[in-house]
């Protein structure tokens, strides 16, 4: 794995979260890249797959739940999955969920979203920690107020 980011937000509500992450994959399929977003149950998935439908009006994020077949000829860029298989993607993974998966490793990169509520806050301390004991390159982009 090459490195990972973690985007600190002046946010508390999840539903801010949500929009960072929307704006997060709209500029990483531009720039070409598949994504995979790691959570921790299908509730979650599917909670992020309704929000990517109905994000913006003017914008339009392919994607698919893990769990569904899709055509061979179709393959979108993003991903959402829950389980320890993520379909074999490796180039970007969004981690919402509060355990790292197994398999982040196999990634060329990991994106964390963090927001300042007490939970997410001690979980992402969490991934953090784990990611620097790997040696792994870990790069924090603050949006709070200087």
């Amino acid at each position: 794995m090459a490195k990972a980011d973690f985007y600190i937000l002046n946010k508390v509500d999840h539903s801010d979260r949500l929009t960072f992450l929307s704006r997060l994959i709209e500029k990483a399929t531009t720039l070409g890249h598949t994504i995979y977003i790691h959570t921790n149950h299908l509730q979650q998935a599917t909670e992020i797959d309704d929000y990517l439908w109905t994000y913006k009006i003017e914008s339009f994020l392919p994607h698919e739940l893990s769990n569904i077949k899709t055509p061979q000829d179709i393959s979108p860029s993003v991903t959402i999955g829950f389980t320890e298989d993520c379909k074999g993607h490796n180039d970007l993974l969004i981690n919402l969920a509060s355990e790292l998966p197994p398999f982040y490793k196999q990634f060329d990169r990991v994106a964390e979203i963090v927001i300042q509520n007490d939970a997410i806050l001690r979980e992402l301390r969490n991934h953090y920690r784990q990611i620097k004991n790997e040696n792994i390159e870990a790069v924090i982009h603050d949006f709070r107020p200087k």
